[in-house]
This record gives structure tokens, sequence and C-alpha cells, in this order.
């Protein structure tokens, strides 16, 4: 019968790949939880983002309802003041979500209609003459970094 010889002198090679192994595939694993914690961020940053842009654009809207319903203040106001600016009027816009907003008219000088009347009246007559405004809505997100402004001009006759 052959005997199986045991080697009573063993050098432990195999215990250090192993923990080689195993130190590689932790910081593999480390990394990929960095990474995936940057997405993460980043994907949270562009929600923010989106929501700020959303909160200036129904500002603006809020700002144009208003002068659908013939509620002229802020246009008068902004034609009054010296710096041809309304007053920013400031509300919430979401208070579980922390985000707040302004508008603002600002005005930018008289037009003259100079075509397109069914008025079918003198061209140099300063009847028919318009008034241009710039719309400003602004939001932010408290706690995020996160604003954005929106700028819409207009025409009102």
């Amino acid at each position: 019968m052959n005997d199986i010889k045991v080697c009573k002198r063993q050098e432990g090679a195999v215990l250090v790949i192993s923990l080689v192994l195993l130190l590689v595939l932790t910081l593999i694993g480390v990394a990929g939880m960095n990474s995936s914690t940057m997405q993460e961020r980043m994907a949270a940053n562009a929600q923010n983002s989106n929501r700020a842009f959303q909160g200036a654009e129904s500002s603006v809207w809020a700002l144009l309802e208003q002068l659908y319903d013939n509620d002229l203040t802020m246009l008068r106001d902004s034609m009054k003041a010296a710096d041809e600016k309304s007053d920013e009027v400031s509300y919430t816009l979401d208070s579980a979500k922390g985000i707040t907003g302004t508008r603002q008219a600002r005005y930018l000088g008289e037009v003259i209609i100079t075509s397109g009347s069914s008025m079918d009246a003198n061209e140099s007559s300063s009847l028919l003459k318009g008034y241009r405004y710039e719309l400003k809505g602004t939001a932010e997100m408290a706690g995020s970094g996160a604003g954005t402004t929106i700028y819409k001009g207009i025409e009102y006759y």
C-alpha cells in the first residue's frame, strides 16, 4: 500500500493570498458604494434644480394670471418707480420642501403700434401705443442651494 506523506511544515501561502483577495474585493465594494452615493447626490441636486426651475416658472405664471385678471398694479408700480421696477412680492411655493419664490415686473418702455391694427388709424397716432415689460420670477429651495430666475417679456396694449 502507498502511504500518503503529510507535510509537517506549512508555509501559509494560501492564507496570505486569500487575505489579499479579500482586501481587493473589499476595496472594489467600497469604491462601488462611493460611486453610488455620488450618483444619488447628483440625482438629488438635479431634482432640486428642477423643483426650483418649476417654482420660478410658477412665479412668472402667477404674475401673468394676475394680469389676465386685469390686476395691473405691478405694471403701474413699475412705470412709476424711479428704477422702473415694481416691488418684489415674496411668497412660499411649497412649505414642506422649503421652496420660496418672488415675482416682479420691470417697465422697459413704450411701443408705437405701426401695423396690424383693425382700427385703420393713422400710424403717428399716440392712441395706438403699447408698453413693454419684463416679468421676473425666482425660486429658491432652502438647504439645497438650488435656485432659478426666469425672465419673460410681454407687450401690453
